[in-house]
């Protein structure tokens, strides 16, 4: 493929690396994965993990590596996606928009292996012998973009691409399949997610980052969440129901009863039993 138009080439072990700040003559595409502060327009954000960066020809930027660095990156002209009619499609062409953040931060595995696989593929293409490389480069640039735009998409307002935040977008998630588990109608079912291991097996990702991540959103850890969910629909059951104590306990997903009444009144001051009664 004629390098002057298209380049790739992996990133490995990079640690020093600080370009100048300013405009450049290529379109650029990277998957990062290290702790690195990017500057863009007269905008500065730092980012610890993988994330994916688009640069634009209009733009000014640069970004400082305060670790070591490993990813991807790949470089193109104007002319190299502009041939294929690409720069018609305002989709496409939103990520590179001097109005937004160039940065998509990667948390999910699923999205990280992914977007990994298709900068193997663009590395195996643009070094292969095919005579419609190019092409199949562009429509693997093409599903980078499309990845990234999934990375940012308002779930409220299809279409609206916000640039979420990805503790906004996790946590969300994990609030989701928090709720997405009431109300219970059948005593024999129980709860499939109870701990934050649970959820964050779900969301691919460690108990310990789900949690910082949704402390961060909510001011709350995920056991005092999920605790109180679980309470409020103890409270329902209690009420609305004739099931034993037991029952509500073990369809809750507490393995002992004693456990259960410990965190029903360490909330609400009082034993499910008496609340029972009270109310």
């Amino acid at each position: 493929m004629d390098s002057n138009d298209f380049k790739a080439f992996k990133i490995e072990n990079l640690d020093t690396y600080t370009p100048s700040f300013g405009r450049k003559d290529l379109y650029r595409i990277c998957l990062v994965d290290g702790k690195s502060t990017v500057h863009f327009r007269d905008k500065s954000i730092t980012i610890n993990g993988m994330y994916l960066f688009f640069g634009n020809i209009n733009t000014p930027y640069s970004w400082e590596a305060e670790s070591e660095q490993n990813g991807y990156s790949c470089l193109f002209t104007e002319n190299f996606l502009k041939v294929a009619g690409y720069f018609d499609n305002t989709e496409l062409l939103s990520v590179f928009n001097i109005e937004k953040v160039p940065v998509y931060e990667v948390i999910e595995d699923k999205e990280k292996a992914n977007i990994q696989f298709i900068f193997e593929r663009i590395l195996e293409e643009s070094n292969g012998q095919y005579i419609k490389r190019k092409d199949m480069v562009r429509n693997f640039i093409s599903i980078l973009i499309h990845e990234a735009l999934k990375l940012n998409i308002d779930e409220n307002n299809p279409g609206n691409f916000n640039s979420k935040k990805a503790s906004e977008r996790i946590s969300s998630k994990f609030l989701n399949l928090l709720n997405e588990q009431f109300p219970i109608e059948d005593k024999n079912r129980i709860l499939s997610y109870k701990t934050a291991t649970d959820f964050a097996r779900q969301l691919s990702i460690h108990p310990n980052y789900l949690n910082r991540l949704v402390k961060k959103e909510t001011g709350k850890t995920i056991l005092k969440i999920i605790n109180e969910r679980i309470v409020t629909e103890a409270k329902i059951l209690l009420l609305h129901t004739d099931w034993s104590i037991t029952e509500i306990a073990c369809t809750l997903g507490f393995e002992y009863t004693s456990y259960f009444d410990n965190v029903f009144k360490r909330t609400t001051g009082l034993s499910p039993k008496s609340f029972r009664k009270t109310n």
